[in-house]
């Protein structure tokens, strides 16, 4: 009973079904997760499956094909012999029946197919990898996503940090306060205005943990790891040495091998054209055999070779050629639109690192000149030059300075992902 208890305990542990959460969280670390337990992940051995059976059952175009065939036939007339005997001849023409029965087993074997199979074996090569290319580029897509949770995360708890700091510099303002009041050197309406504040503060703060909540189930969702909101996450530190472009997308390649699967098949239109060359064979019994004079069931049969050639068919291969040749063409430009998508997109985000990084240097000022304007406005305060009102407004400029400052370190960072990740280089 002691040891089912044990392992009850350990069950009902956070992450025990979906592994062990490091004391570090990174963002490889959520982009590894992901990969691994996203159930679209598990159609990259499904591909490879599918397409050996598919390679298999190619190869059996090389194996005899069997064919049993039955039928049973009843017509209105048979082959009759008109002869006129020479005199002292007893001659009697043999009667045949007008219901035939036969049973074969036709066997056909291929020699030379034109090089239909080697074609196909290449063709299902090529559909493999755009398959599972197309697999790597979903997978990617997850992590514009985790990006996304990630850095709201980061965002909500330093707000909560910052707010948390000023309601307990409220806190104390309010201790100072309320002793004013009661030795009448300050209003009371100072002290209510500060308990209001306090409460607001309070709210806000409900509001960023219940935030930061949702978020970590979010994250958890998307990469299958339960993460404990009292995880410790890494800001990363992206080095940009710097901004040139170079797009490193999946599905740049992946216009690539539709390119190349468009040009295999139209070389595959060519073995329409080239000739063919089987053998055959077949086995029967029935009734009457090959010997149609024969009204008695008997076994027969027959091997031999054959050769197909459709040396013209009206112009339909240079057709296709063409057709295909126009379907290179969408690609190539579907190719070339992503591509500049991709340089717009990449782009406004360079464009944007660099606008974010000189306003972080402005930051720092501000925060230094509005600490001090809210110590003047402390000293004020209790001084009773202003009112508590005025004291808050320069309490909340400071604490908007000190948001903004680290909404545009994380929103930096967040850039600098979001332009490797449009580049393709996460």
């Amino acid at each position: 009973m002691k040891k089912r208890s044990i392992f009850l305990f350990f069950l009902l542990q956070p992450g025990f079904f979906w592994g062990q959460v490091p004391d570090t969280v990174t963002l490889d670390y959520c982009y590894n997760q992901a990969e691994k337990n996203w159930p679209i992940s598990q159609q990259k051995d499904l591909l490879n499956n599918s397409s050996d059976l598919k390679i298999r059952n190619l190869n059996k175009n090389w194996l005899p094909q069997l064919n049993l065939n039955g039928s049973g036939t009843l017509q209105s007339d048979v082959t009759q012999l008109s002869v006129s005997p020479a005199p002292g001849i007893n001659f009697q023409s043999p009667e045949i029946s007008k219901d035939w029965y036969k049973l074969t087993l036709d066997i056909n074997q291929s020699i030379y197919d034109g090089n239909i199979t080697s074609y196909q074996k290449k063709l299902e090569s090529y559909n493999l990898r755009i398959d599972q290319k197309n697999v790597q580029v979903d997978l990617y897509a997850i992590k514009e996503r985790i990006n996304q949770v990630y850095f709201s995360i980061f965002l909500t708890r330093q707000s909560e940090e910052i707010l948390k700091t000023n309601l307990t510099m409220l806190d104390t303002t309010l201790k100072e306060m309320e002793s004013g009041v009661k030795n009448g050197i300050q209003l009371a309406t100072n002290a209510d205005a500060l308990r209001a504040e306090i409460i607001r503060t309070g709210q806000q703060i409900s509001k960023l943990q219940s935030d930061m909540t949702t978020a970590f189930k979010i994250l958890s969702d998307l990469i299958s790891v339960t993460i404990p909101e009292s995880s410790y996450l890494a800001l990363p530190d992206i080095r940009l040495t710097n901004l040139t472009y170079e797009n490193k997308r999946l599905e740049v390649e992946l216009f690539d091998i539709q390119q190349g699967r468009v040009g295999l098949m139209k070389n595959m239109v060519t073995t329409k054209w080239n000739p063919k060359f089987y053998a055959f064979g077949q086995l029967g019994y029935g009734r009457p055999g090959f010997n149609l004079l024969s009204n008695d069931f008997s076994t027969f049969w027959i091997f031999g070779a054959k050769l197909s050639w459709n040396f013209f068919n009206w112009n339909q291969n240079r057709n296709e050629k063409k057709i295909l040749d126009i379907q290179k063409e969408i690609i190539r430009t579907q190719k070339e639109t992503f591509d500049k998508n991709i340089r717009v997109t990449a782009d406004k985000e360079s464009g944007e690192i660099l606008k974010i990084a000189g306003i972080l240097q402005q930051d720092k000022e501000i925060i230094a000149l509005r600490m001090k304007i809210t110590k003047t406005a402390s000293v004020q305060l209790d001084n009773g030059v202003i009112t508590s009102s005025d004291f808050i407004d320069r309490l909340n400029e400071e604490t908007q300075a000190r948001l903004s400052f680290e909404l545009d370190k994380i929103q930096l960072e967040q850039a600098k992902i979001s332009y490797l990740y449009t580049l393709g280089k996460l």
